[in-house]
């Protein structure tokens, strides 16, 4: 990866940070938010049920010491009104009852004499005279009682009972937002009463996963707990949750759009190639290569160019330095071979002494991902391998010597030639000319431009056409401007040279025009190139 693609990768992972860590901070203010909220709660209503718990058993203890103090004993008239009153005084309560020594039930307010059975043990109060214990009226599902009895010294009794639940407010139980169970229990864990907010709540098993919070009486052997199973919690402050992520995620959403905005503005020309490469914006220009012995057409060199959808022609010295640096130029010269067979292969395919170079950079000299492209694109195409020359620069230093050999090689072995352009300017020099294998050097325009003017250029081009000439290899001119320039490389032994005396790079209909004229096809020839030029 370049270092421009790298801080492209550490710069979304920068914004993706900062757009997730808002979301993140507010799911854990809104947990804990919730967390202390519910305990708060909680805490308030076990305090607040035991507050009550407390007053309905001082109002029935005081109507109990009422009564005691009265010395109520018998069932007469002014007996009964007064566990009359003292029931009208307390409608919480189930009964009062008159019992005697043998804990018979006398008389009670309700009528009934009904016989009870105790389910704790007896504990004292903060009154002598009055104990304090759980019954219930027998059978498996009997609802528990608190009952509150008051001894006389001659061992008669009275008796307050008041059902467990109606100790538990449902006025107050409703104060709290969650679904919860509230239980009313002796010191001792008996359970005494439960309220419950929704019909899946366990009463004889704790709730698990709960908050829970404990309130217990200084005055009478009871305490209250109150559970609230988490996901009771969660879906009491699930609209908060939903609502409050929602703007998390619209505000994350807005912070990456404009982290990517931004990153796409910084990316600046980078983004641009990568846009021109998915709209295939880049198109050939083919400079013709000429025999300069015969003054015949034997080629061209396809050049890339950027063609915007304006029309607008941007040369390639604007994008090739950043395509290399960036890894982008490996998918420009798979357009630019796409595009070449595109433009030459009805042209090409009646005219096999013609050939077209392509130029790679040294990259793709340290993989065999060219031999996969060169395939792939020119299968079943009407340009032979043989037309085709691949061109691997002096300037840049190939990062592997013996690959790139063997690159080389299979590209021979297809059929194709390699040449070596700029030679005598760059890395390698000789040492490329001996490892390589090359089948053409290609000389400099920087020598071509010097003859006339400077020995030292000059005695390179002869040195250049000498070797060519031992190595069996083909020699190509760049950048001929003058027709000074044409007679010194032909009176060396040139054969061919390229450059703006001849013919500037060409787009490709004006260079499919350029070999209609230089080289027709003979009378009754293969129609590839008429319809070629036609559709041109």
């Amino acid at each position: 990866m370049s270092r421009r693609g790298r801080s492209k990768s550490i710069a979304l992972v920068v914004a993706a940070v900062i757009a997730v860590a808002p979301l993140v901070g507010l799911n854990v203010l809104l947990w804990l938010h919730i967390n202390a909220n519910g305990i708060q709660q909680i805490d308030a209503a076990a305090a607040e049920i035991l507050a009550q718990v407390d007053e309905r058993l001082d109002t029935a203890m005081t109507a109990l010491i009422g009564l005691g103090v009265k010395d109520v004993k018998t069932c007469g008239h002014d007996s009964r009104n007064k566990i009359d009153q003292a029931a009208a005084s307390t409608p919480f309560t189930r009964e009062f009852a008159i019992m005697d020594s043998e804990h018979t039930v006398l008389c009670s307010n309700s009528g009934r004499m009904r016989v009870v059975r105790a389910v704790s043990a007896r504990h004292e109060t903060l009154y002598p005279q009055i104990t304090f214990d759980l019954v219930d009226y027998g059978g498996a599902h009997s609802a528990r009682l608190v009952r509150l009895v008051w001894t006389h010294d001659d061992g008669s009794l009275i008796r307050v009972m008041i059902a467990g639940k109606e100790l538990i407010p449902p006025i107050i139980v409703g104060k709290l937002q969650s679904d919860f169970l509230a239980r009313l229990m002796l010191a001792d864990g008996t359970l005494v009463a439960a309220r419950l907010t929704h019909q899946n709540l366990d009463v004889a098993e704790s709730t698990p996963n709960a908050f829970e919070a404990y309130a217990s009486s200084e005055r009478y052997p009871v305490s209250v707990r109150i559970s609230v199973p988490r996901v009771a919690m969660w879906q009491t402050y699930r609209d908060l949750f939903i609502y409050g992520n929602a703007g998390g995620l619209l505000m994350s959403s807005i912070i990456m759009l404009v982290a990517w905005g931004g990153i796409r503005r910084l990316e600046g020309p980078e983004r641009e190639i990568t846009d021109a490469i998915r709209n295939n914006e880049f198109i050939c220009y083919y400079q013709p290569v000429i025999d300069l012995t015969t003054g015949r057409l034997v080629g061209c060199e396809a050049l890339v160019r950027r063609r915007k959808s304006d029309g607008t022609i941007i040369p390639p010295s604007a994008f090739i330095p950043l395509a290399e640096s960036s890894g982008k130029i490996y998918d420009i010269t798979r357009q630019v071979l796409r595009k070449g067979r595109e433009d030459l292969d009805a042209a090409y395919a009646d005219r096999p002494h013609l050939k077209v170079s392509f130029n790679l950079v040294a990259g793709h000299f340290d993989s065999f991902d060219i031999l996969d492209d060169v395939k792939a694109i020119f299968s079943g195409s009407k340009i032979r391998m043989s037309q085709m020359v691949f061109e691997v620069t002096e300037r840049q230093e190939l990062p592997n010597i013996a690959r790139a050999r063997v690159v080389i090689a299979r590209l021979q072995e297809l059929g194709t030639q390699v040449a070596l352009d700029d030679v005598g300017t760059g890395h390698g020099g000789l040492s490329y000319l001996l490892k390589l294998g090359v089948d053409q050097m290609k000389i400099d325009k920087m020598f071509v431009d010097a003859i006339g003017t400077d020995r030292y250029s000059t005695a390179i081009i002869d040195s250049l056409v000498r070797l060519a000439s031992e190595m069996s290899m083909d020699l190509v001119a760049e950048g001929v401007e003058t027709t000074e320039q044409i007679e010194y490389l032909r009176q060396k032994g040139v054969r061919s040279a390229q450059g703006y005396v001849f013919a500037p790079p060409l787009p490709a209909k004006s260079y499919l025009a350029l070999v209609e004229a230089m080289s027709p096809l003979k009378q009754g020839a293969s129609p590839n190139h008429r319809s070629a030029t036609q559709a041109a």
